[in-house]
């Protein structure tokens, strides 16, 4: 689970109301040579203008980081990523990677919620943006990091845009693409709701009432009641579901049914809206591991997908495994929200395009999204400028 989305729970996000947090998130301070800014997005769909940072360090090294940020709820205000960039120790992305000498973008994005396609421009419209600040052809190498929606966008820009960027770190990214991903948010919804079919009143599917996320605080308390009173049917939705929990903490369980269901109640209507229908099917899914697979195979609910909506996602949520550049991924072997599967299988992608000598997977053995060290991190993002340093440098088409 992302930042924003613990700090979002922990704050009791009853309160929040369409389009403004009730309770103001502390946010770090600036470095004196870093400004916000904006960006059109022209896009008449989403019309609001992407919110931008651009640092530039005195001792400028004429490399730049893109940082593309994780989720964010579609009900959320667009705001800088300024909480997400706060690492583990305390310390702030930005300023560690200003103190080496690379310049440091960061965008909102023009959109909350899924956010791939219109993060793409975006970040492209960022780096065209960040060369008109600096002297002509000052700019030497870009790379990009991305976390957790992030690290998808971070895979798929490397991948379609060689020309532009010289390597991609991908942290705790759903690389594996959409497909993958939304089988599994709604697989655990509807397993769920069949073992506990009391904590929701809604569906799985495209009757997520659109205030429905007003009430998280309160189900998320619903959530944790109902698995402490029912250990058999916590372990067999875990097992069907193949949900990641951490050995030594049995409430990991809670966590993990939290973290996933977050995006169910916060995120389906958004999906929809932007996928252009419904995008999760489970109409052909055999569901094995509970105690009795026929009652749970003839009882969970059955969904049915849209055609215009998985050619949207296979378009806009699918990274190919393409690489023409250096991606370091970055992935907890037991993360709850985006499977760790998603590594395996964007590494079968990049072995069928012949790309697998431009990938390199770190696994991280622990339980938790994006719950990295920040030498871990630090060490992933050394490799990547390593590896960026014995390629060519991209000529730039733009």
């Amino acid at each position: 689970m992302n930042k924003f989305i613990r700090l979002l729970i922990m704050a009791g996000v009853i309160a929040v109301s369409m389009g403004a947090p009730g309770a103001a998130l502390a946010q770090p301070s600036l470095p004196p040579f870093c400004q916000a800014g904006s960006l059109p997005g022209h896009d008449p769909q989403y019309p609001d203008d992407q919110l931008i940072l651009i640092c530039i360090p005195p001792n400028w090294n004429g490399q730049l980081v893109v940082y593309a940020h994780g989720y964010v709820p579609a009900q959320a205000p667009l705001a800088l990523p300024l909480a997400e960039l706060t690492l583990p120790d305390g310390s702030f992305m930005p300023e560690v990677l200003l103190a080496q000498g690379f310049a440091f973008a960061t965008t909102s994005y023009h959109k909350n919620g899924y956010a791939v396609e219109q993060a793409r421009k975006d970040l492209n419209a960022l780096v065209r943006h960040f060369k008109t600040q600096v002297p002509r052809e000052s700019l030497q190498k870009v790379f990009l990091i991305g976390a957790s929606e992030g690290g998808e966008i971070a895979a798929m820009m490397i991948e379609r845009h060689p020309g532009k960027y010289n390597g991609a770190l991908a942290l705790c990214g759903p690389i594996g693409g959409a497909r993958f991903q939304v089988k599994y948010l709604g697989d655990f919804r509807a397993v769920f709701d069949y073992f506990f079919p009391d904590v929701f009143s809604f569906g799985a599917a495209n009757d997520v009432p659109s205030d429905a996320f007003l009430n998280w605080a309160n189900d998320t308390q619903a959530i944790a009641v109902a698995m402490a009173a029912d250990p058999s049917a916590t372990a067999q939705l875990l097992s069907v579901t193949g949900a990641a929990v951490d050995p030594g903490d049995p409430a990991s369980a809670v966590t993990t049914a939290v973290g996933v269901l977050f995006y169910s109640v916060w995120g389906t209507n958004d999906l929809t809206a932007t996928a252009g229908g419904i995008a999760y099917d489970n109409r052909s899914t055999v569901y094995l591991g509970s105690f009795d697979d026929a009652a749970l195979n003839a009882g969970v609910e059955r969904v049915q997908s849209d055609g215009r909506a998985r050619a949207y996602l296979r378009r806009f949520y699918q990274p190919s495994g393409e690489l023409e550049r250096p991606l370091v991924t970055l992935h907890n072997t037991l993360d709850p929200v985006v499977p760790f599967q998603h590594e395996v299988i964007y590494s079968g992608l990049a072995a069928e395009e012949g790309s697998g000598n431009f990938l390199t997977v770190i696994p991280v053995a622990r339980y938790g999204h994006c719950n990295f060290t920040v030498e871990e991190i630090s060490a992933a993002f050394a490799l990547l400028v390593q590896q960026a340093a014995l390629q060519p440098d991209p000529v730039d088409d733009d």
